[in-house]
């Protein structure tokens, strides 16, 4: 990846950075509270899609393909934290 493209989308990959590692944190914090942790991860999906829809549009590259590798990828996270909590729930 080109250095300027790194320079410039900086605080992009910092505030996702920021995003995952809080909402990490507070689904630890939530202890055993399936259902809170959950919302909690949905809530981070959801401002994961909106703050990478956000971004392209700022960028001029926003295209119907991006919001639907963004809300896949969303998806996936979802779905995999789910069978991850329901794991340990066993």
């Amino acid at each position: 990846m080109k250095k300027h493209l790194v320079k410039r989308h900086i605080s992009y990959h910092i505030s996702l950075l920021f995003l995952f590692f809080a909402g990490f944190f507070l689904a630890v914090a939530t202890g055993y509270d399936k259902k809170t942790q959950m919302t909690i991860i949905s809530m981070i999906a959801l401002l994961y899609v909106t703050l990478g829809i956000v971004h392209h549009h700022a960028n001029h590259n926003l295209s119907s393909k991006i919001v639907v590798e963004y809300v896949l990828i969303a998806s996936l996270g979802i779905t995999v934290m789910l069978f991850l909590l329901r794991g340990f729930a066993l």
